[in-house]
This record gives C-alpha cells, sequence and structure tokens, in this order.
C-alpha cells in the first residue's frame, strides 16, 4: 500500500517481469499502443481490404417501388437518410429491368428525402415490393489489396490473405481481364516451374455458410460478405463474354477463356477462400456472374462458404418458383479446377442458396464433405471435360450432399479421358423433390459416367429418372433392401434390384431399360401359382443371352441378369 501511489515501485512490486515497469508509448523501451506500427506491422501477409478503404455498408430495403421508363424510387420505410449518404453509391433493385435480367443495377445520383432518390437509369419494368441493395462499390479497393498481396508473393513469400471483416462489401466494377481471368476481383497467373504459393481469401467464423431460412424477405448477409452488381444485359451478351474470356465470377483466377484449366495447363496457385459468403446479382433466365471460377488454378481449397444470387424464397416474391428458368442462360455459381488439377481440391462446408443456371462444376479429385445446392437448374455438374480441359481420370467423393428443388439433381458435363468418366461417388444425395433426375450435356457424356449415388430424402420412387442410359449406379436408400412387388406390366426403374411379379391375374410382361450404359444387375422372380407367364423383354433390339426375351413359367422361378456389351446375359 505504500507504493500505490509511487509508479516506479508500484509496477514493480506486481512482479510482472519488465513490461509492468515500462511506460505506454511508440518509442523504444516503451509499451505498444494500440495503433503501434509494431502491431501492424506484425503480420504483412495480411492484407486487410478496410486498409485500402473498402467500406462495408450494403444496406437493404423491402418496399421499393419504381415505374417503367422513370428513374424515380421511393421506399416507404424511408431508408435513405442524409447521414447514410447514399447518393453516388451503387444500387440494385430486383425487378425493375427487362425480363430474364430482373435486376436493374445502375447509381444514386440525387437524394429527394429520406423516401425518395434519383437513380442513374430507368426501369425497364414496373416494380413494388421491390428488394433495393445499395452501397459503396468497393471493387477497385479490395483489387489494390489483392494486388498488392500478389506483389507480396512475387517478393518471394509464400503466403498471402486478403482478408475481409465481418461486413458486407458492394463490388459493382466491370469485368477484368488483364489477368487471364474474367472477374470482377482478379488475381494472376504464376509458373508451373515456379513453388506454388497460396493465396487466400479470409473472413471471419463459420456463419459465412449459414442457410437462408425459407420466410427471410431479404438474402443471406452472413458475417464477412461480397455483393455483385453484375449481371449481363442479355443472354446473347452473356454468351459473347464466355466464349472470349471464360466464365465470369466476382472472383476469378486465370481461366479457361485464355487457355487455363485447357489441355492441362494451369496457374500454379493454390486459392483458398475461407469463412466468405459472395452473393451476385439475381436474374430469372440465369444471367448473373458466378460467385468463383477456380477452373485454371492447379489447386482449391475451400471452407465455410456461401454463395447464391439475391434472390429469397419468401412469398410473395419468391425468386425460385421456376427453376427451370434458370437454364435459360449460362451462370455458374463456382467452378472448381479443371479436371488434370494437382490433386489437392478441398471443399467443407458449401452452401449454395440457389439462381444459377450450374451451381457448382466438380472436378476430379475433389472431396467434398457437406455440400448444399438450392434453386438452380443443375445442381450439382460433375465434369468428365469441359472448355478443351483434358478428360478426367480420377474421381470426386462427395460425403453428403443436400439438393432440393433444382431441375437436375445430377448434371454431367462431358466425357472423360478415354471415354470413361466423370467418376462421382455420393454417399447420401438427400432431396425432396419427387422426381430426382440426373442429365447430362450429351448422351455419350451419360453414358461414361461411372460411380455410386446413394439417393435419400422424401423423392417418389417411380419419379426417379435418367435422361440417358447412365453408368451411374443409383442406389435407393428409401428402403432396406430394394425390392418392388409388381402385379401389372411395368418397366424396371434404375433405382430397381429385385422384382417380385404376381401374374396371377393375367400374363405380364416385364421390359427391361438398355443394357448399353447402365450398371444395374436385375433379379426378377415370379411368385404366383398361377399358369400365368411372366416374360422379361429386352429393350429395342437388344437380346437376353442371344433370344429377345425370357420367359419364367413356375413359381418361384427366377432369373438374375447382369448388362455386358450392350445386351443382357443370364448369371443365375
Amino acid at each position: 500500500m505504500s507504493t500505490k501511489n509511487t509508479a516506479g515501485p508500484g509496477r514493480l512490486n506486481l512482479e510482472l517481469g519488465d513490461a509492468a515497469t515500462m511506460n505506454v508509448g511508440t518509442t523504444a523501451g516503451t509499451v505498444a499502443a494500440g495503433d503501434d506500427e509494431r502491431f501492424s506491422a506484425a503480420s504483412p501477409w495480411v492484407f486487410d481490404v478496410t486498409t485500402y478503404g473498402a467500406v462495408g455498408d450494403v444496406r437493404t430495403a423491402t418496399d421499393g417501388a419504381i415505374s417503367s421508363g422513370t428513374a424515380i424510387l421511393t421506399c416507404a420505410s424511408g431508408p435513405f437518410t442524409a447521414a447514410s449518404n447514399p447518393v453516388g453509391k451503387s444500387i440494385i433493385v430486383k425487378g425493375a429491368a427487362a425480363n430474364g435480367v430482373t435486376s436493374l443495377v445502375t447509381t444514386i445520383i440525387s437524394r429527394q428525402s429520406n423516401t425518395q432518390v434519383t437513380l442513374g437509369s430507368n426501369a425497364a419494368t414496373t416494380a413494388s415490393g421491390a428488394l433495393v441493395i445499395w452501397g459503396t462499390d468497393n471493387t477497385t479497393n479490395i483489387q489494390d489489396a489483392v494486388d498488392d498481396a500478389e506483389a507480396y508473393l512475387a517478393d518471394g513469400n509464400t503466403y498471402a490473405q486478403v482478408y475481409t471483416p465481418p461486413q458486407p462489401f458492394l463490388i459493382a466494377g466491370p469485368l477484368n481481364n488483364t489477368k487471364s481471368g474474367n472477374g470482377q476481383i482478379v488475381f494472376g497467373v504464376y509458373p508451373t516451374s515456379a513453388n506454388k504459393p497460396v493465396l487466400e481469401f479470409r473472413g471471419e467464423g463459420d456463419g459465412a455458410a449459414a442457410v437462408r431460412h425459407w420466410q427471410q424477405t431479404v438474402p443471406q448477409m452472413a458475417g464477412s460478405c461480397w455483393v455483385s452488381a453484375g449481371v449481363y444485359a442479355s443472354t446473347s451478351a452473356q454468351t459473347t463474354n464466355i466464349n472470349a474470356d471464360g466464365n465470369p465470377g466476382v472472383l476469378s483466377g486465370p481461366n479457361e477463356g485464355f487457355g487455363y484449366g485447357a489441355s492441362a495447363l494451369f496457374s500454379n496457385i493454390m486459392p483458398v477462400i475461407r469463412n466468405m459468403a459472395i452473393l451476385t446479382t439475381h436474374s430469372t433466365f440465369g444471367l448473373t456472374y458466378g460467385a468463383a471460377n477456380l477452373y485454371g488454378c492447379a489447386n482449391a481449397h475451400l471452407e465455410n462458404v456461401g454463395i447464391g444470387t439475391l434472390g429469397t424464397v419468401a412469398s410473395p416474391s419468391s425468386d425460385y418458383t421456376s427453376p427451370g428458368v434458370l437454364g435459360t442462360g449460362l451462370s455458374a455459381g463456382l467452378l472448381l479446377p479443371a479436371p488434370g488439377n494437382n490433386d489437392n481440391v478441398v471443399a467443407k462446408n458449401l452452401s449454395i442458396g440457389g439462381g444459377y443456371t450450374y451451381a457448382c462444376f466438380v472436378t476430379e479429385h475433389a472431396m467434398i464433405d457437406r455440400y448444399m445446392a438450392l434453386y438452380c437448374w443443375a445442381g450439382l455438374v460433375a465434369v468428365g471435360t469441359y472448355a478443351s480441359s483434358v478428360g478426367s481420370v480420377h474421381a470426386m467423393k462427395i460425403l453428403n450432399a443436400s439438393i432440393e428443388a433444382c431441375t437436375n439433381e445430377l448434371y454431367i458435363m462431358g466425357v472423360g479421358s478415354n471415354g470413361i468418366g466423370p467418376i462421382v461417388d455420393i454417399d447420401q444425395l438427400s432431396t425432396e423433390s419427387g422426381t430426382p433426375n440426373i442429365a447430362g450435356s450429351s448422351a455419350g457424356a451419360m453414358a461414361a459416367a461411372r460411380g455410386i449415388v446413394r439417393l435419400t430424402g422424401l423423392f417418389t420412387e417411380s419419379g426417379v429418372s435418367v435422361s440417358n442410359p447412365c453408368g451411374i449406379k443409383l442406389i435407393n436408400g428409401q428402403v432396406p433392401y430394394p425390392v418392388r412387388s409388381v402385379n401389372a406390366d411395368a418397366t424396371v426403374r434404375v433405382i430397381d434390384e429385385v422384382l417380385l411379379v404376381d401374374a396371377s391375374g393375367d400374363n405380364r410382361v416385364i421390359t427391361l431399360i438398355s443394357a448399353a450404359a447402365t450398371p444395374n444387375r436385375y433379379t426378377i422372380k415370379k411368385i404366383d401359382s398361377s399358369g400365368n407367364t411372366v416374360t422379361i423383354d429386352a429393350a429395342g433390339s437388344e437380346t437376353i443371352d442371344g433370344a429377345t426375351t425370357k420367359v419364367l413359367s413356375s413359381q418361384w422361378e427366377s432369373v438374375t441378369l447382369i448388362p455386358s456389351g450392350g445386351n443382357w446375359y443370364v448369371v443365375a
């Protein structure tokens, strides 16, 4: 107590070492102040976007109203306060653009009141109760952070991090192809002969992959979030740009437009996206940019990542009532490294909230644990070959995929190497669709595909379909063992294995699917004691042990059939 008012002896008696005896300050011999460069320079590999002037100020309103041919936007809730300084900010008005384009993207050029602003472009369509999203355009600021991170790597360092704090940052700039990519934010080419650096795009927390509640009237902008104000003006504009520069992404490495990801040519870099949400402008026709294009990168690692368009599910403004219309466009939410990559493609906890033609291009060597895709034309795209890439050789593995409200749960893109593949194994593909479907870019791609997919969820067994004969084995996860009882003429299903046929009412015909590409093995058993027969009929001109049919006449008589060379053979 005798020293409590005497600084030096008091600090000394605390027995906390030299630090306890130092004054706070920024000079040598003092305890570092919070803004001391000794703190800020402690991690020179971290490039915080806010250090470059980025502002995470995205705001939303759900009561936008604008008339066709005018630029006056009103929101009765009064969000355009003087304090928020909306003039000059980029803005997205969902529902005010041309049919299919959907979202009007422009700027706020003046403010009349808290409830009214004037935009830089006229609405093409009258909209009311519209979702409105606006904020500062941070394209240049974030790109500056990426450029400095790459300069740090160019100095011989092996790791750099572009850090985004847990706020929503708007990106409204044009697509940029100066680094052999096609993105609003781009990173460049790294020679294959040099050391492979790691460039990480990092946010905070696991919440970036949080799933939007179906009653939300606003997009899911959790944690560290980039919000893109980018959409094509038409399907022709989208096609022209993709043909010239490759698929667009809010974030893009070198891609197929410049030959990267093609013919096994890769930029020798491992991009990492961790704890980030990337949302893109909503377009009913699938004309939005993708969230990220990593197709031309040698490796990739994603963890706790959420992507999707700025659409919502909640009535009365549901944007996903007809996911099939998204097939009008060519948007790809996420492209993983092309076939031929360097065997390190990992995704952990990936949420795709919907709004894309193709939710995600999954490629060989990929290992994904939790995958969710909603409201897309294709919920998961397994790539055999795409954009002149080499054909896939190795498999891709997904532990759990939840795919709902998609036109095609699984889509096969191109044929793998030597006419085999892509090879995809999915331990659980859970869906609420009554008609889960596998489709592909061609009949050849479907036939070449290989693997096993276990279907679970609330699907209807009779609704499971493939658009063409497919080499992927579908397992019915709804039943302990796939036994189907029939008492009428029937065609075997792609998820059938055993058919118990009751012909007591009449002779029955069981028609096989094509043996050309199916991996299925069927056992068919006659269970009745009537004198009626069960005739098994091969599809088209195919045969069963050289004959067009196989007949079961006696009760408990059965046959097991396997496909080979485009025909069926009896093995038991």
